[in-house]
């Protein structure tokens, strides 16, 4: 269900890809912008916009970017009033070892934390296909291998990676604590 409140429009009931999918759609036609137009303005397929408008797709940032660009609106526009779950709270033990996930599952990031002994190794614990991958070491040190080339993390570094192919880490001496993160799958 769609309210209008002057140039803006607030879907009361639905999944974050709908509300803005309505805003989106509303502020087409206050432009008397086509599908088409606007498709071609974004540099998005027009199935794939009819998709967004529908709420049955949710736009990386860039794209929604692209999107917001070609109806004159700012991202800020058209995610205001999203208040469904505005703070979520989670403490993270760094001593307890292993792979905890961080995000939950209406955010558009995959993010875990690593905590892995000394001259521990394997493979990412994010999904990578399609994705960009951030690394944040928090404590120690880690070497990631990040398809065939290897980088030497200490505490404070960080990395990200678009999208690899392959990644694989292995601690140093200290063992590691790191934040992961994998973005939605790129469009193509």
């Amino acid at each position: 269900m769609v309210a209008k409140r002057g140039t803006d429009a607030v879907v009361e009931q639905g999944s974050l890809a709908a509300r803005v999918g309505a805003r989106l759609r509303v502020r087409r036609g206050e432009l008397g912008a086509t599908l088409k137009q606007v498709a071609g303005a974004a540099d998005v397929s027009l199935s794939y916009l009819s998709a967004v408008e529908k709420g049955a797709s949710l736009p990386s940032l860039p794209v929604l970017a692209r999107i917001v660009h070609a109806l004159e609106l700012a991202i800020a526009d058209v995610l205001r009033d999203e208040n469904q779950a505005p703070v979520r709270r989670d403490h993270v033990q760094p001593g307890r070892p292993g792979v905890h996930a961080v995000s939950h599952e209406d955010l558009q990031l995959e993010i875990v934390q690593l905590v892995a002994a000394p001259g521990e190794a394997g493979t990412t614990p994010v999904a990578v296909a399609g994705r960009d991958v951030f690394v944040y070491l928090a404590d120690g040190s880690l070497a990631l291998t990040v398809d065939g080339e290897r980088y030497q993390l200490e505490a404070g570094d960080s990395l990200d990676a678009v999208e690899p192919a392959s990644l694989a880490w292995e601690t140093g001496a200290a063992g590691a604590v790191s934040t992961w993160a994998a973005g939605t799958p790129r469009e193509r």
